[in-house]
């Protein structure tokens, strides 16, 4: 009689343990998918966190309420939850003293998707390595170069050096140099320059576009057009002035010179006597 009522005291016990268990899992469930919807929304309304941030914080909170969920269960059946935290803990350490760079690269792309130098799809350039922003996650950013090319850059690379963000202010300086003949009227040349820049759209009526003479060279006399155009038409607007600057000057009868050089040959006398010696023998 003993025995059974133990028994049914274990079974009893067993099922509340159980019981609690499943009522955890689904307050754990429920807590974690809330501060996942708020995560979701907070990043809708606000805008200030990269895309990319939202998928790893989704995971940081679906593992960190899995680990929570099992330490409260191991505690519920009566398993000393101390000694495993103990060992979690001395596991951790050694892990980031063996990972010490990944954890580095970990750190540094934290800091790159919070504090946002740049985000996705952005030009940017670092050290040796530019081009288009693909993807950036917590080990490491995703790059498309100019010509097609997969770059994949370690975060600690980029954190731990200076970015040139082409893409970030939305607007960008062009300089536009093209030389012409000492012969030409330069004051022709500015004209044509600056209605090229205030009939073409593109370019920005503010800042100003400025015509200036920037040097005298060997071959020719040197002009700059300096505008702002935006991020999206800088390549487009630079091609276009190449190709219309040299038919307008062409149709105008200004000349965009090339190098060039004048020898003069001076022959001696000595030379010139030494050679007809030669001849008459």
């Amino acid at each position: 009689m003993l025995q059974e009522k133990l028994k049914l005291d274990v079974f009893w016990t067993f099922s509340l343990n159980l019981l609690y268990s499943i009522v955890t899992v689904l307050i754990l469930y429920s807590i974690a998918y809330w501060i996942i919807r708020v995560v979701k929304k907070a990043n809708e309304k606000v805008e200030k966190i990269d895309p990319t941030l939202l998928p790893i914080s989704i995971t940081v909170i679906k593992y960190a309420s899995f680990i929570i969920g099992i330490l409260i269960i191991l505690n519920i059946f009566g398993a000393n939850t101390n000694g495993i935290i103990a060992f979690l803990g001395a596991t951790g350490l050694g892990l980031a003293l063996a990972l010490k760079e990944t954890l580095q690269n970990i750190a540094s792309g934290l800091m790159l998707i919070f504090l946002r130098p740049f985000k996705v799809n952005d030009y940017i350039e670092s050290n040796s390595n530019n081009g288009t922003v693909q993807e950036i996650n917590l080990f490491t950013t995703t790059l498309k170069t100019n010509d097609g090319l997969f770059l994949f850059v370690p975060n600690s690379l980029l954190w731990n050096s200076s970015i040139k963000n082409f893409t970030k202010n939305g607007t960008r300086r062009l300089d536009f140099i093209v030389g012409i003949s000492y012969e030409n009227q330069v004051e022709k040349a500015k004209e044509i320059l600056t209605n090229l820049a205030r009939l073409d759209g593109r370019i920005l009526k503010e800042p100003t576009p400025l015509v200036v003479l920037t040097a005298l060279g060997d071959n020719s006399v040197s002009m700059m057009l300096r505008c702002w155009v935006s991020v999206d038409n800088y390549w487009d607007v630079n091609y276009y002035l190449y190709k219309t600057v040299k038919e307008t000057f062409d149709s105008s009868g200004i000349s965009i010179p090339y190098p060039q050089r004048d020898i003069r040959l001076k022959i001696s006398n000595d030379n010139l006597a030494n050679e007809k010696i030669m001849a008459l023998k």
